[in-house]
């Protein structure tokens, strides 16, 4: 995988906005607002908070300062979920860079100012950082990757460089891309239920329609991962986002040897059901126009399980 240095084109001049979700997120939202606004060594960005439907007034002190600090702005998503939430700041963006990051995480000093450099290359789609857990250092993880026909995941440790490199998928906690890039990729998956695949989904589309993604080595967040949700999700949303992402983008033998993996899964048939019913079909031929790349050659490449 071709490797790109991080210093060369390396510029301040691209505001960058950052959009954050959040649903009840309660202190960790202040965590994470006041990680960018004290962390943050680069010069020009706003942050978009997307209140989801909170219950818990954690976004109201946000509103208020939004008066006084020109850099704060909250909207109200009441329930969109998470792509459509994501969307829905990126709408309201004024900055030519576009990062979407967790509710509940805290950042490394140079984050935007890696990923600004980063995204100058032509063919970048999206960037993302390492990762650790907010309550320790290690284990890190950079980039990740399905290593079996059940779409079970794995992380890869960060490679020893301070250069950017492609990885075949990054988590949503933060992603960050070209603001013209993502609208002209589509955007999140608007098709998608409350949670789940959002992310993985567009790194397969990044990379079928051309683009390439990219983690970096050296930019750091640490990110919050719960054993439990603060809020409700329906597993049968899970399973349909799986299975919607599968059909957006992957040949009909391999989904089907990938469903029969799931068997066990409950609601499988009734998420089909729905899944056949949608606008999957006509979703998908939009896609495959565009491609450039097939989902061999996607599987060929990073996942050899699925290929």
């Amino acid at each position: 995988m071709e490797r790109h240095s991080c210093q060369e084109g390396q510029t301040h001049s691209s505001k960058f906005s950052i959009v954050i979700p959040t649903l009840n997120e309660g202190d960790l939202l202040r965590m994470t607002i006041e990680s960018v606004l004290e962390q943050t060594a680069y010069p020009d960005f706003e942050i978009i908070i997307v209140d989801d439907g909170s219950t818990d007034g954690s976004t109201e002190d946000y509103r208020c300062r939004a008066y006084k600090d020109l850099r704060l702005k909250v909207v109200d998503g009441g329930g969109l979920g998470v792509a459509k939430a994501r969307n829905r700041g990126a709408e309201l963006a004024h900055g030519e860079l576009v990062v979407f990051l967790d509710a509940h995480c805290t950042v490394s000093p140079d984050w935007l100012t890696r990923f600004a450099a980063a995204l100058n290359a032509p063919d970048a789609g999206l960037v993302s950082p390492t990762f650790t857990r907010l309550q320790e250092t290690q284990p890190r993880g950079c980039g990740l990757t399905w290593i079996d026909k059940r779409l079970d995941t794995a992380w890869f440790e960060p490679l020893d460089t301070d250069e950017v490199y492609e990885v075949p998928l990054n988590i949503g906690a933060c992603q960050a891309f070209r603001t013209s890039t993502f609208f002209a990729m589509g955007k999140y998956e608007e098709g998608f239920n409350s949670w789940g695949s959002e992310d993985l989904e567009i790194c397969v589309r990044a990379w079928l329609l051309g683009y390439r993604v990219l983690a970096d080595p050296v930019a750091t967040v640490a990110h919050y991962f719960r054993e439990e949700r603060n809020y409700e999700v329906d597993d049968f949303d899970v399973t349909y986002n799986v299975l919607r992402m599968l059909h957006l983008h992957f040949s009909a033998p391999r989904i089907r040897k990938i469903i029969r993996q799931f068997k066990d899964i409950p609601d499988l048939t009734k998420a089909l059901d729905c899944l056949y019913q949608s606008d999957i079909f006509e979703v998908r031929a939009r896609l495959v126009a565009q491609q450039k790349r097939t989902d061999d050659w996607f599987c060929e490449t990073f996942s050899p399980a699925l290929a």
